[in-house]
């Protein structure tokens, strides 16, 4: 028996197993997963309408680990879309909750996507022996930055602060790496992330369209509380759109990796879906996603074969076509046309300059703090410590990296990541599987985010570390059938021989 040593798998599926059984396994307990949807859903509705009061903002939580639960043992694939909708629609259901009940500046429903997310770390657990493999690799670089960074934020901010941070970062982290070690049901996951980005992008973008036109008053309420300036003002035709989520970044990234996922697919339906989230992408005026979704863009199109870009094309006309009667409104267009005119003069741009000058003053004290200060000393986790330490914001990636990890884990960290992007140049089944080579794509824009915010937490990061993990999950499965083999001549052996193999088995 061949071994391939990335994965640890064996090269011909044919020979340990049948591939029906190994690779296109029917979901199990198909009724327990939708008994345990439904009752979900139906909690969720209660609660919003105000039942349980104050304790709801815990019961969602409870509510989401417990489903979670049932579907990660039941179904790989249906855990993971239900893990990403918790991401996508959890920011709205604590601002209505907080409507309801009071505003909590640390309301415990956040807790429910980071919390499910982290439920992955069973399917880790019980394939820990892959990590030994080259594919994974550098996931041990960036546990071991982790590790490192939780030790450091211990000393400096406490158990709690520091604790809290980490499950920040590594229940997106282990949730991209439940996808790469379930690529056996990778055309489960694929099927199931492309119909989760499918509902989800039409409903999440037409909500933020709405909250522009018409601002929802727990979405105002919210704004007020928060006390978030980079929001705008709490008024219709006055707000930067954040949809579902809690900041226009965010949201603007699930906009961004649902139009790639989707400008991959098939089928007309497709087409409305990508053209309202263009509009919504526009109206969070978040310049950086902007350019990030054409750099995705540009790398989905050059990692597929020539004879289909006129089809690309077309698509994208057509979605333009589509986008062009919503952008030509009035307030549509001066909101849109004033946030892309700074793009002409961008150095003399207030926000920019600010930014840089930020960064700048940071930059020295990075410089100066080798080993760095440790989860728990930036974001929300300094809310849970009484001792005066850490930033709430750095409004830049690479320096909270180096600022929490030092320049030890810092660079351990991105190592990782980037020996994880250099993967997604070399595997050459992307040219002829359009899912991995558009998760790929998205995975580069959204790493092109990084200048001017985290992209390794949160939803933000959570759709980082599903793109890799998908990404890594199809090279294994492909390897498996040939088709991550570079050369024409291997492949057609390749088929041949299992052909043969499965002749053999049916006599």
């Amino acid at each position: 028996m061949t071994v391939i040593t990335a994965p640890q798998i064996p090269s011909s599926p044919a020979r340990s197993a049948p591939a029906v059984r190994l690779f296109a396994r029917p979901q199990r307990g198909v009724n327990t997963t939708t008994v345990a949807v439904g009752l979900f859903i139906l909690a969720t509705a209660a609660m919003l309408t105000g039942l349980g009061g104050r304790a709801a903002n815990v019961a969602y939580a409870v509510a989401a680990v417990l489903a979670a639960a049932v579907l990660l043992a039941r179904s790989p694939a249906m855990y993971s879309s239900f893990a990403l909708w918790m991401w996508f629609v959890s920011p709205f259901v604590r601002r209505v909750l907080d409507y309801r009940h009071g505003w909590n500046s640390t309301n415990p429903a956040l807790l429910a996507p980071p919390l499910v997310a982290a439920l992955s770390i069973i399917t880790l657990a019980r394939n820990a022996r892959e990590l030994r493999g080259q594919l994974f690799a550098p996931y041990l670089l960036i546990l071991g930055a982790l590790a490192y960074g939780y030790s450091v934020g211990l000393i400096n901010a406490g158990l709690i602060p520091s604790t809290y941070a980490l499950l920040t970062w590594i229940a997106p982290l282990v949730f991209g790496l439940h996808l790469a070690l379930s690529w056996r049901h990778y055309l489960e996951l694929s099927a199931a992330i492309r119909k989760t980005f499918s509902v989800a992008l039409p409903i999440l973008a037409v909500y933020g369209i709405y909250q522009f036109v018409r601002l929802p008053v727990w979405d105002a309420q919210w704004m007020i509380n928060a006390d978030l300036k980079s929001l705008g003002s709490p008024l219709p035709f006055l707000v930067r759109v954040f949809g579902t989520l809690n900041t226009p970044g965010p949201y603007a990234a699930v906009l961004l990796s649902g139009m790639l996922m989707l400008l991959s697919g098939k089928g007309f339906i497709r087409f409305p879906g990508i053209a309202v989230a263009a509009v919504a992408l526009l109206l969070t005026r978040t310049r950086a996603v902007w350019v990030a979704f054409l750099i995705g863009l540009v790398m989905q199109q050059l990692s597929q074969p020539v004879i289909r870009l006129p089809r690309r094309i077309v698509t994208l006309v057509i979605v333009s076509i589509l986008a062009a009667p919503l952008t030509q409104i009035p307030s549509f267009r001066d909101t849109i046309g004033s946030r892309m005119s700074t793009l002409k003069t961008i150095s003399a741009d207030n926000s920019f300059i600010k930014r840089v000058q930020f960064s700048q003053a940071n930059a020295n004290e990075i410089v100066a703090t080798a080993l760095g200060n440790g989860l728990g000393t930036t974001g929300g986790a300094i809310k849970l410590t009484n001792v005066q330490v850490g930033l709430r914001s750095l409004d830049n990636g690479f320096l909270e990296l180096f600022y929490l990890f030092g320049w030890l884990g810092g660079a351990m960290f991105l190592l990782g990541v980037a020996a994880l992007l250099y993967q997604s140049f070399r595997f050459a089944e992307a040219r002829r599987d359009p899912f991995s080579s558009a998760v790929r794509a998205t995975a580069i824009a959204l790493v092109s985010i990084l200048p001017i915010g985290d992209v390794f937490t949160g939803s933000t990061g959570t759709l980082l570390w599903t793109m890799l993990g998908l990404g890594i999950a199809a090279h294994a499965y492909h390897l498996t059938t040939g088709l991550a083999l570079r050369s024409r001549a291997a492949r057609a052996h390749f088929a041949a021989q299992e052909r043969a193999l499965a002749g053999s088995g049916a006599r």
